[in-house]
């Protein structure tokens, strides 16, 4: 991958969250572009780290993790679960809505897009952590908020690579929450092993 398809993907992801659609013809939409897109996966990467130690560290049941290798293998194995599985789920769920003509294009929108995701998130997630997870105040509101925003932004990439209804957009969404929370659940118990260990 070069640095220009790095831009090009960037940009188009950009105008995206503009809630314009042709952002869209900044994906080459080729076999080396899709893979060339999981390149985010390691632009994102430090600042997932960062979200993920943030909220660990405003909860008491987490941070007292002794084992931090161990930890930090399991998170390594959360973020290249998270960035396989959503794919494999996606491409059957775009043959079932007889979309998977755009798939190739919807991932590689997809994967850019979560640059711009993690870009919002983290400065919220720091409020957040910062006031303590369990806290209802304002830092609470702004990641809910943040949180809201990167949805809806999914929801409208998913509805305009996939050239989808709007709930049949929003699904993709909602597939993306419920695959997280699922691997997060599992790998809680994985942390806390290692706390225990």
């Amino acid at each position: 991958m070069t640095l220009q398809d790095a831009i090009r993907g960037f940009f188009g992801a950009w105008r995206l969250l503009h809630f314009d659609r042709t952002g869209l013809q900044y994906f080459q939409v080729s076999p080396a572009a899709f893979w060339h897109s999981f390149w985010a996966a390691a632009i994102v990467l430090p600042a997932d780290a960062i979200a993920t130690l943030l909220l660990l560290s405003g909860d008491p049941a987490t941070s007292t993790t002794s084992d931090t290798l161990h930890t930090t293998l399991i998170y390594l194995e959360i973020y290249a679960l998270q960035w396989l599985i959503f794919p494999l789920v996606i491409a059957g769920y775009t043959e079932m809505i007889q979309r998977s003509d755009r798939f190739v294009l919807f991932v590689i929108a997809w994967n850019w897009s979560s640059i711009i995701r993690a870009a919002i998130v983290l400065p919220a997630i720091a409020i957040f952590a910062n006031e303590g997870t369990d806290s209802a105040s304002w830092g609470a509101a702004i990641y809910i908020v943040a949180l809201g925003v990167t949805f809806v932004y999914g929801w409208f990439v998913a509805r305009s690579a996939l050239d989808a209804p709007p709930l049949s957009a929003a699904m993709v969404v909602v597939i993306e929450i419920v695959l997280a929370i699922l691997i997060w659940a599992g790998a809680q118990n994985l942390i806390g092993q290692a706390g225990a260990g």
